[in-house]
């Protein structure tokens, strides 16, 4: 055994130990824990249950996890077995295959009888249990319900596939889970509510449907920096905010251009710089990074859109160690006008698991052979919360559409989806092949956008050589944790050559430690932090903060690998 080995073990057996705290939040509480959107989770595991084509064709359909392959005749199916615990944050299908009535089974923990045994037009009608709007919605050919539905120790989808006599008898669906450590306190779903969570679940309500409101609230100990209309001179910048008094958090940044062209939007640039890093976190055109101009609808997501009384406005919360500077770049050759501007920041305490906001956006022009489209990739720790997606093409066609979304988390495919316009909530090219005439917005809307996803702008007039589709999708609740990388990609090879893709991705990331052990985040590593790091080590401390620091090695597991580390660090 080493030296390093010996010290630590002799250090355990002086520790008290204490019983781990408990889970005290409902599983609601994700969307209304503004500040824990940036925060990294312990043992989070993100996954989707699809009917994708599992030989890579385009088949994506009545695909099941047994019996394998493309199923057509009518037989029991198990969709997905989920071992854990976890939560079903998202169940969609298309609206005309939801009309189909396919069955939806959940066993829960080993149970050979189903608590939830209904069918799909049941659900999306809003007549099972307490699966209600606004977290049960239709959007543009898509069906959604954000219903969470929690599991303690394992689940297992079942579903009826149905035979094959027409395309409204294709089973698509999509069911978006997290799974978390096996000691995770969930309760299995039950068909009620406790007044706790009936609490918890009213005040997410009232989050989407006050869309557009700040998610937190007003908050009094803010502070509010307002820049007057000016004119902002060719390839110059001026600067929002620039504070240096960190720890801080950026609750809001609104911007006001009610007369700008698109020119103007695209050619201006959000810049966003932490802790003076030599590259911004986000350098991105205004009107990619609020989804704005360009003949998109003017809309309200949760955490960011373009129609507010202060204009465009984002709620993604932002915090910094030590300094922030949000500024706005003029990268055209002439002089653009902003009407106001608004960067709303307070003080916060920050620890190790708190991540930075980071945007990035990507323009592709689909050549020959391509076969997907890039969306994000990168190294590093933190958590995928979703993008914008522009795609446009000289052709009078939707088949650019067909295209899967593909996400990988340190090496390992966990989401691989079933379309484009499904990634996006909507079905069937957003309500244009098997029209549904009861949708909210209509057959063949133009635009249709909601709390978590929408679309911005569908272009589709017949005879005219071009086809485009604008939209977002947010992941909170389901957002995706990632160790050491994450790549997303959704395929282009249904397109034609020469359509362009843009997106922008957004994520939250672990900035690198600046003391290595300083598990208790007072600026050196010493008694204190070993007693804490021996906690985590055993499973006696499982505030997220203390394990994140304790991660030394940074692969998401605190155990014996981590311990040379520490102890190089304390020794130091």
């Amino acid at each position: 055994m080493s030296f390093q080995l010996l010290f630590l073990v002799s250090v355990v057996l002086c520790v008290v130990l204490q019983p781990a705290p408990g889970l005290a939040e409902t599983v609601y509480d994700t969307y209304v824990d503004w500040h824990g959107w940036a925060r990294l989770s312990d043992g989070e595991r993100a996954g989707l249950a699809s009917s994708y084509d599992r030989s890579g064709g385009n088949a994506d359909y009545s695909h099941y996890e047994f019996p394998e392959g493309l199923i057509t005749e009518e037989v029991v199916a198990t969709v997905k077995t989920i071992d854990g615990a976890g939560i079903i944050y998202r169940f969609w299908m298309p609206h005309v295959t939801a009309n189909r009535s396919f069955v939806v089974r959940m066993f829960f923990d080993g149970e050979e009888t189903p608590r939830i045994d209904t069918t799909s037009d049941v659900i999306f009608a809003e007549d099972f249990s307490y699966f209600t709007s606004p977290f049960v919605d239709t959007c543009a050919g898509g069906q959604v319900c954000y219903e969470p539905i929690p599991f303690a120790e394992s689940l297992r989808i079942e579903t009826i596939n149905q035979e094959h006599t027409g395309y409204r008898m294709l089973h698509y669906y999509q069911y978006t889970y997290a799974t978390f450590p096996e000691d995770t306190p969930l309760a299995s779903y039950t068909g009620t509510l406790s007044p706790e969570q009936q609490a918890a679940r009213a005040d997410v309500a009232a989050m989407f449907t006050n869309v557009g409101e700040h998610p937190a609230g007003e908050s009094p100990g803010a502070t509010s920096e307002w820049t007057p209309a000016t004119s902002i001179p060719a390839g110059d910048s001026v600067t929002l905010l620039s504070n240096s008094q960190g720890p801080r958090i950026v609750r809001r940044i609104n911007l006001r251009m009610d007369s700008a062209t698109d020119d103007e939007l695209n050619g201006l640039h959000l810049v966003v710089t932490y802790d003076g890093e030599p590259t911004p976190a986000i350098d991105i055109p205004v009107a990619h990074f609020f989804g704005a101009g360009n003949l998109r609808a003017a809309y309200q997501s949760l955490p960011i859109g373009t129609y507010s009384p202060d204009g465009f406005y984002c709620y993604w919360p932002m915090p910094f160690r030590h300094a922030v500077s949000v500024a706005l770049h003029n990268a055209t050759a002439d002089p653009i006008s902003i009407d106001a501007a608004r960067v709303e920041h307070e003080a916060i305490s920050l620890g190790s698991a708190v991540c930075y906001l980071r945007a990035y956006t990507f323009t592709h022009t689909k050549q020959s052979g391509d076969i997907y489209h890039p969306i994000l990739s990168v190294t590093g720790r933190g958590h995928y919360v979703g993008s914008f997606l522009f795609v446009e093409q000289s052709s009078y066609s939707f088949w650019m559409l067909e295209g899967d979304e593909v996400i990988t988390v340190d090496g390992t495919d966990v989401q691989y989806g079933t379309g484009l316009e499904d990634a996006y909530n909507g079905g069937y090219y957003y309500n244009w092949v098997g029209i549904q005439e009861d949708e909210p917005e209509g057959p063949m809307p133009q635009s249709a956008t909601r709390p978590l996803s929408g679309i911005l702008y569908v272009h589709r007039e017949e005879g005219v050589e071009h086809a485009r589709a604008d939209q977002y999708r947010w992941y909170i609740a389901d957002r995706i944790p990632f160790c050491s990388s994450i790549e997303v990609k959704i395929e282009n090879r249904y397109s034609v050559n020469g359509a362009e893709w843009t997106s922008v991705a957004f994520w939250y990331q672990q900035p690198e430690p600046e003391v290595p052990g300083d598990v208790d985040d007072d600026g050196d590593v010493d008694a204190g932090d070993l007693g804490l790091f021996v906690q985590v080590l055993l499973g006696l401390d499982n505030d997220i903060d203390h394990v994140v620091a304790s991660d030394m090695n940074a692969d998401c597991a605190v155990n014996g690998e981590d311990i040379q580390g520490f102890v190089e660090a304390f020794m130091s």
